[in-house]
């Protein structure tokens, strides 16, 4: 994967700006899924069709708000570990096909809309398939790094699949060596010990887990 993301690094940098800080409300995400199941699926659909008018509070409770639904799987999604195995394995059509599935339930998957997002234009689907991966995949990590810059406990990177924190490490940050990850109970953090990189200074990037974590202690 490591090296997917360092190939594609020249695109994903355009993501990467300044971070633009915003308040994180997990529980408020929590109650619009549990309550306000109507509206929290009017903004799925938006997200869906790719609309660019969406808001970046409307892309959080998205991401954020499928780990309060039944379908999340936090870290224990067997299609995921098969989807590696193709990409692995060099099987395009197979993983073209997984990710598919896999975004059919969990529409915020950033290893499926990545892997889509490869494998569909290596297979020519239309351009405007693969945009939409493209699209979808850019518009959550500039979200993400919108809600935490990763320097500390108190402002971390929030994420809801273990996979995710190599999006951000990999994709956005730029970082090539990783050295260390410890997971950091009473923030439940984890402290990923990294090289510094032009895009991240220090050598240490914070990374909250406690989404998944929850869901794997239920």
């Amino acid at each position: 994967m490591k090296r997917s993301f360092l190939v594609m690094v020249a695109i994903l940098a355009t993501v990467f700006t300044a971070y633009a800080q915003q308040k994180l409300d997990l529980k408020l995400i929590k109650e619009t899924v549990e309550t306000e199941s109507g509206y929290y699926n009017d903004i799925l659909n938006i997200y869906q069709t790719d609309d660019p008018l969406i808001r970046l509070d409307d892309l959080a409770l998205v991401y954020y708000g499928q780990a309060y639904t039944d379908e999340y799987r936090g870290a224990s999604d067997s299609n995921e570990e098969e989807l590696k195995s193709n990409i692995a394995a060099g099987d395009n059509h197979k993983a073209y096909q997984l990710a598919k599935k896999i975004l059919s339930y969990n529409p915020v998957s950033l290893n499926a809309l990545f892997y889509a997002w490869r494998t569909a234009g290596e297979l020519g689907k239309p351009q405007s398939e693969v945009d939409s991966y493209v699209n979808k995949y850019l518009s959550l990590l500039n979200m993400i790094i919108s809600y935490g810059d990763g320097k500390s406990s108190r402002n971390p990177f929030y994420v809801i699949s273990p996979d995710d924190q190599d999006h951000i490490l990999y994709g956005i940050l730029d970082i090539e060596e990783v050295y260390d990850r410890k997971l950091d109970t009473s923030s439940l953090c984890n402290i990923v010990k990294v090289k510094p990189s032009g895009k991240f200074a220090q050598n240490i990037v914070y990374i909250n887990v406690a989404l998944f974590l929850s869901h794997t202690s239920k």
